[in-house]
């Protein structure tokens, strides 16, 4: 069980954003151990069918050295992301949080100290990926080599904060016509 070093975790409706997040992260250093993102497309970073998925979680949460939570809306509506984000708080796991949409670290008062970035700037993500690299001890890929992911994924971020405000918007609207 012990190849897993990097936990993301996220709510399922981003998975786009956490798969693109994963993307980045193979182009810009090389993985000597698994990461764990469930939503991922690709099943090398999922958990294998017919497991526990509860017990899967806490006993991947328990061993990975480091977490990312990918703060969005919806994680923070998310029973699972405060319970991920939470245990890897209890046990100190080293903790990077990126941010879309209308969130802030202060919404989640264990995790205010964390190493965070903005997902809709790049120089932030770069220095997220920097630092986690170092705390992994995993090699850097050629310099350069994921500004295309991270471009994919400020677009992604942009998006999403984009229908998040027209959500709250018409939610507005809907309460003046009211």
């Amino acid at each position: 069980m012990g190849d897993i070093r990097l936990f993301v975790s996220h709510a399922h409706k981003d998975h786009k954003i956490a798969a693109a997040l994963v993307e980045v992260i193979e182009a810009a250093m090389v993985p000597r151990e698994r990461i764990l993102c469930t939503s991922h497309f690709d099943p090398k970073y999922r958990e294998k069918d017919g497991v526990n998925v509860i017990k899967y979680l806490r006993d991947h949460l328990t061993q990975s050295s480091c977490v990312i939570g990918v703060l969005t809306p919806n994680s923070i509506n998310s029973p699972w992301c405060l319970l991920e984000l939470g245990g890897a708080w209890a046990r100190a796991t080293r903790t990077y949080c990126v941010i879309a949409g209308e969130v802030s670290l202060e919404s989640i008062p264990v995790l205010k100290d964390a190493d965070a970035a903005q997902l809709t700037e790049p120089e932030e993500i770069r220095r997220l990926l920097a630092n986690l690299r170092r705390a992994l001890g995993w090699d850097e890929r050629v310099r350069g080599t994921a500004a295309e992911e991270i471009n994919d994924l400020v677009y992604l971020a942009s998006r999403v904060q984009k229908l998040n405000e027209e959500q709250v918007q018409d939610k507005a609207d809907q309460e003046d016509v009211a």
